[in-house]
Order: C-alpha cells, then structure tokens, then sequence
C-alpha cells in the first residue's frame, strides 16, 4: 500500500508528512537508545513509500544518525574498548559486510525482499522472546574471537541490509549469543551499520539514481532535524542504563524491529 504523492506540496498531503515525521522520530529514539534499529521501526513508512525509495531515505537518514550518534558517544566508545580492539574487532564485519551488501541490493532490485524479511522479522522476534526468558549466564561454549566468523557474520549484516535497510541485525544477534558487553558492543555494532549504510547508499545511488530525485529531498530533509532530536533524546537515556538494562533494551527493540519487518510486509 504505497500512497505517496509525486509532489507532497499540497494541503492534502499534510497527514503523510506527519506520519512520516512520527515514524522517523520513533525510529531515531529507538536507534540513540539501542545503537540499532532506526531502519527497521522505519520500515512503517512503506506504508506510503513505494519499497526502494523508502529504502534510499532510511538508509540516508540512518547514515546520519549513525553519524551523530558515533560522534555523541565516541569519548565513551574509546575508552571502554580501546583504539587496537576498535580495529582489529570492527575490519573482519566491514569486510564481510562490503562483501555480502551487492548480493542484498540484487534482492532488492530483482527479486523482491518479501518472503526473507518476512523471515527475518520471525527470527528476530523469536531470537529476542527466548533471549529474555533464557538465563543471562546462557552463552556459546566457544566464543573466542574468529576471523572466519566475523567475516560471516558480516556478511549475514551485508545481505540483510541490502534488501532491508537493516545491517545491523546480524551482528546484535552475535553479540548476544558471545556475551560481548555494553559498551563494546554499541562500539561494533554502531560502526558497522554506518559503513553499511555508506556503502548501501553509494551503491543503491550508482545503480538507481532517479530515486534521489525531487521527491526524495522533499522527504528527506524535513525528516533529518526529528531524526536527529529524536536520536539524543535515545543517546540521553542510553547513558543512564547498565549492561543488564542495556541488554534489555536492545532485545526489546530487537522484538519491536522484527515486529516493525513484518508490518512492512504487510503494508506493502
């Protein structure tokens, strides 16, 4: 169900922007809180979007964020987890996620993402319902670092956010099967869906750039100062929680963008 106009100029197309402006603000708190998820609570305004604009400005308005929220939280970053572990941890992700990106973009251009976002909004509902029953001390016997699973892991991150907007998934997942903590984890987490997002946009922009046109401006720039207030307000009260409210957190909004995936379909 996409009922954007081709000009949002009109009085008429008034409840659009606003509905448009409240998911992308929901979004933006949910994405400063947890680190992720601005794309997938974003994913509501498919509503009216047709799928690869929609696409353009989550993934546009998700750089941003990603941008100040790293920039907001970078002092705290680096202390907790060091300049060498930001490296050495961060490169594998980024360089499975690069490789993984074109194959998510080729679903989303030639064979419609329906059927596997309708699949990964499950899994993540389901993966963030058992990890909230399950004990917290519950975690992968062997969870040593591996280059070969990050690179997967990454990769996973790639092709999910090329058909989704939504890199992150994999790697919030992986992050709670190893216990990695709070602050480390927003560290990797936060850096790889940024790079992702550059990378998705650049590509999406070479292979489609009449999505950037008048329309997507139009949308775009009077979101971007919600998403940004939207985003320290959920920055203000991540600094306010610990590993064991930071965890919960990030599973409920896990939850609620595996939900938001759904809706997305549906809505189409």
């Amino acid at each position: 169900m996409n009922v954007v106009p081709s000009d949002l100029s009109n009085a008429g197309d008034l409840p659009i922007m606003l509905a448009l402006a409240a998911i992308y603000m929901t979004a933006a708190v949910f994405s400063g809180l947890s680190g992720f998820g601005f794309s997938a609570i974003g994913s509501l305004s498919l509503m009216v979007l047709p799928p690869q604009l929609g696409v353009a400005v989550l993934m546009g308005l998700s750089l941003v964020t990603q941008v100040f929220s790293v920039a907001s939280l970078w002092s705290e970053i680096r202390l907790q987890v060091g300049l060498r572990n930001w490296r050495t941890g961060v490169a594998p992700y980024l360089a499975g996620g690069m490789a993984g990106m074109p194959g998510g973009l080729t679903i989303l251009y030639a064979f419609g993402p329906r059927h596997l976002t309708v699949s990964l909004g499950l899994l993540l509902m389901a993966y963030s319902t058992w990890s909230l029953l399950k004990p917290a001390t519950l975690r992968l016997k062997n969870s040593a670092p591996s280059l070969k699973r990050s690179l997967l892991v990454g990769a996973v991150g790639g092709i999910v956010g090329g058909f989704s907007a939504f890199p992150g998934s994999a790697l919030v997942v992986w992050n709670g099967l190893v216990g990695v903590k709070k602050e480390e984890a927003r560290a990797l987490t936060q850096s790889f869906i940024l790079w992702m997002q550059f990378v998705g946009l650049t590509l999406l922009a070479a292979a489609r750039p009449q999505l950037f046109d008048r329309l997507f401006w139009l949308i775009f720039l009077p979101a971007l100062p919600l998403a940004l207030l939207g985003n320290a307000l959920g920055i203000a009260i991540y600094r306010r929680t610990g590993d064991v409210g930071y965890r919960t957190i990030t599973l409920v909004a896990l939850g609620i963008a595996g939900l938001g995936l759904l809706l997305k379909v549906v809505l189409e």
